[in-house]
């Protein structure tokens, strides 16, 4: 596979010395000049537009000089920088500015391919942290998922035919359900659904944390239960939200409790 041919951006405010470094460019491989600014707000705009590799930069020119440009390159993709100069006497900023070389006109040829390696091997480093990055996120979630599918796997629908439609019951959403012969009866947005279904297997198949089974033939949602309460006879009740009550077998009464206790209901 070819590497994709490193993207430079000129700016400098002579335009003797840009179409030199045009010239120059032409004769090396790789490389694709996508545009050129004249003053430090046009290449910072430019570098905005179009989000080049590199940025072949002179330290002094109108409206912005190198430095503020080079200041303003992590806001713009994070091209790397290469300082031209007429002046050798910047290079020790340009250094602090994290550049990636600085380069004194009149620029050699090997100087400048040197540069140009540079930055190649600047933008691969990043590419290569940006794909460590990217796999450590897949991996991530490749983990998260085998995590849920060795977990227990709960239902989070029903699915129930109603007068020849399918209706999407979602067990969030169900106040309470209850044993009815072979069937059980879903309560759900104040009406009620029979559905061909087991308690045993349901039990399986509903997340505890979700459904609490309080009597052999019925199951409450725990964010509809407001209260547990005994009546005349000493029985215990499920209070639920919209003031019907459940009763509460003995089988189940203390682990009942206990779960109210635990959730601090």
């Amino acid at each position: 596979m070819l590497a994709q041919p490193l993207r430079l951006l000129l700016a400098d405010d002579e335009p003797l010395a840009l179409r030199r470094m045009q010239v120059a460019l032409r004769a090396m491989p790789d490389v694709e000049v996508v545009g050129a600014a004249s003053d430090g707000q046009q290449a910072i705009n430019a570098m905005r537009e179009l989000r080049p590799d590199v940025v072949l930069l002179d330290v002094k020119m109108p409206l912005a000089d190198g430095f503020v440009v080079a200041e303003a390159v992590k806001d713009c993709g994070g091209p790397a920088v290469i300082f031209v100069s007429a002046y050798g006497s910047y290079a020790l900023r340009a250094f602090e500015t994290s550049a990636v070389d600085y380069l004194v006109k009149p620029v050699e040829f090997e100087r400048l391919s040197s540069a140009l390696d540079r930055a190649r091997a600047r933008r691969a480093e990043q590419d290569a942290g940006r794909r460590a990055t990217e796999l450590a996120a897949v991996l991530e979630a490749l983990k998260q998922e085998a995590n849920d599918r060795d977990g227990p796997q709960y239902e989070r629908e029903f699915w129930i035919r109603d007068r020849g439609r399918f209706l999407r019951v979602p067990i969030a959403e169900v106040d309470r359900i209850e044993a009815e012969r072979d069937y059980v009866r879903i309560y759900w947005e104040g009406r009620t659904l029979l559905h061909r279904e087991t308690m045993s297997h349901l039990e399986e198949r509903l997340d505890p944390n979700l459904m609490l089974r309080v009597h052999r033939s019925a199951f409450v949602n725990w964010d509809r239960l407001s209260a547990l309460r005994r009546d005349g006879n000493g029985r215990l009740l499920a209070v639920m939200q919209s003031g019907d009550e459940v009763p509460v077998s003995r089988a189940y009464a203390q682990r009942v409790m206990m779960e109210m206790k635990s959730r601090g209901r």
